[in-house]
């Protein structure tokens, strides 16, 4: 499997890896490829395939406004998934955006007292399997679902 990241940086304040940020959503997506993830293969079919996905980062206010122009919350959050599921001109299949606000994730790092880096990963982690269908508002059963996968990847990441 093939995966193309582009990254976007349109904020200014919190430098962040763009070689880091590509390499880290390539090796999430090929571990799920490799454990056969249902909801991948769901969007995959069993054929080797080419995927991409765009990372683009935000400061506070967009992502404030993004929150409450997508989910009527009127304050700002970590990551916004956008799953788009379109075939691109290349043959490639575009999952999606994913939007960060490096400042809330440097705020949640301090906060769970891990470095920027490690929860920057999180953010990657969890941004991914929302464009591939994982949802942990709509049930008890499907976060607990989704938060163990993200363990899981996260594990392997770190090995």
């Amino acid at each position: 499997m093939k995966v193309s990241v582009e990254v976007i940086n349109r904020q200014r304040k919190i430098i962040v890896s763009s070689r880091r940020v590509i390499n880290l959503v390539k090796k999430i997506l090929k571990f799920l490829y490799e454990v056969k993830n249902k909801n991948l293969f769901k969007l995959t079919g069993e054929n080797s395939t080419m995927l991409s996905v765009s990372v683009i980062f935000v400061g506070e206010r967009k992502m404030k406004e993004l929150n409450f122009r997508y989910r009527g919350k009127k304050s700002t959050t970590d990551v916004l998934s956008f799953p788009y599921l379109e075939e691109e001109p290349s043959g490639s299949l575009f999952l999606g955006e994913i939007i960060i606000d490096p400042k809330k994730v440097l705020s949640q790092a301090k906060q769970y007292n891990v470095n920027f880096s490690q929860e920057l990963d999180r953010i990657l982690v969890h941004g991914i399997l929302h464009l591939i269908g994982y949802d942990h508002e709509g049930s008890a059963y499907e976060a607990r679902k989704m938060r163990k996968l993200e363990e899981k990847i996260l594990s392997f990441l770190q090995s």
